[in-house]
């Protein structure tokens, strides 16, 4: 267990740090004077460059708004990361300077390090990572034991019904949620079937075969122990030559994986960059409780919930309803779930996968322009 894991899940620990090292933070934010045209950016703890706040990143260096404007990103290993615009190490003192003198945080967690701070006249913009199924921020027992709070100016939704979900999980109050879908989904509902095909053929996918996306969730267990249960030679053996599987693990697993790319089946695609490109390129999806669901439903292509471990899964982790019977798989087994998929008939399923559009995701194709504008109201009030 790395430092950063310990403090994490040492309630005591945490605590220690949470109050000590927020007092230090915010005495120094007393001598840190705002830079008014600075935005700080980070994705997934500082882990990769991508996701919703890279779009709004690449569309800042497009927007004549934005063409005076330092741009920062953070993260763990800056030396990984080859960008226009500045850089710097997170967790770093100099990360922490650089947060208080931000006029703009553009994240899809929170950025805070676990810390109480923000500086002066920071707008943070929370642009989320994905509809959540799973109870999370507040809505989260285990939250409740910690001082920490959620301190987010703007979140973006992609339906009523998430933005009413938002307002309990972090706190935040009716107007603090814009309508606007996730900026990394614009793509999924805008591109060429010409960009798709270039997709596929840089992946090797003839035009005849089947591109099955498996994306479960991670589970909460230690990285060293990440592999995935499913037997991959059934698969195979079941959905036969026609079909291609690749499997994206979680983000916060994505580098701890174990799977066998060797086989020509199946391919560990957990650390490629752009998941985005992953979807477009895919004919199907399966995933469990993620909310990768909710980004794939803009294309209306097939979607298969396969929750294998549902109750063992639920002991540890509440949803906010039982994504089993949303969509289709949900109440099959494996090898019924399989035969499905390889039947192609998919007709029956039509409806059901149109309600869940209907109901989670209805605002999708503008979340950057809508997301840019807000910023710019935001940060050119003082």
């Amino acid at each position: 267990m790395n430092l950063v894991s310990f403090i994490k899940n040492n309630l005591l620990v945490y605590n220690i740090y949470y109050y000590t090292v927020s007092f230090l933070v915010n005495v120094l934010r007393i001598f840190v004077k705002t830079d008014k045209e600075l935005i700080l950016f980070v994705s997934f703890g500082g882990r990769y460059f991508n996701d919703n706040p890279k779009i709004l990143y690449d569309a800042m260096l497009e927007d004549e708004r934005f063409s005076n404007y330092k741009l920062v990103w953070a993260f763990l290993k800056p030396e990984q990361f080859d960008i226009k615009t500045s850089k710097i190490k997170i967790n770093s003192f100099k990360y922490i300077v650089t947060a208080l003198r931000a006029r703009c945080w553009v994240t899809n967690v929170s950025i805070e390090r676990g810390l109480n701070f923000r500086g002066k006249k920071t707008f943070y913009l929370f642009t989320t990572h994905t509809t959540f199924p799973k109870l999370s921020g507040y809505d989260n027992g285990k939250k409740k034991f910690r001082p920490f709070r959620y301190k987010f100016d703007c979140c973006c939704a992609q339906s009523a019904l998430e933005k009413k979900m938002q307002e309990s999980m972090w706190g935040v109050r009716a107007d603090q949620v814009i309508l606007s879908g996730y900026p990394k989904n614009d793509v999924l509902c805008n591109y060429s079937d010409k960009f798709r095909m270039e997709l596929r053929a840089k992946f090797g996918i003839s035009q005849n075969t089947k591109l099955v996306l498996y994306a479960p969730t991670f589970r909460g267990k230690s990285y060293a122990d990440m592999k995935s249960p499913i037997d991959f030679k059934k698969w195979e053996s079941i959905l036969g030559n026609d079909f291609v599987v690749f499997f994206r693990a979680h983000p916060a697993v994505a580098n701890a994986t174990k799977i066998d790319s060797s086989t020509g089946f199946i391919y560990d695609m957990s650390t490629y960059s752009d998941n985005a490109e992953l979807m477009i390129a895919s004919d199907i999806l399966i995933s469990d409780y993620s909310g990768i669901f909710f980004e794939y439903a803009v294309m209306k292509k097939p979607m298969f919930c396969y929750a294998y471990d549902y109750d063992e899964y639920i002991k540890t982790r509440k949803l906010y309803f039982d994504i089993r019977k949303m969509l289709p798989g949900g109440m099959m087994n494996e090898e019924e779930l399989l035969i499905t998929i390889k039947s192609g008939n998919y007709a029956a399923y039509e409806s059901q996968w149109q309600k869940f559009r209907d109901d989670y995701v209805s605002e999708y194709g503008r979340a950057t322009e809508l997301c840019l504008n807000k910023i710019v109201e935001e940060i050119q009030k003082c």
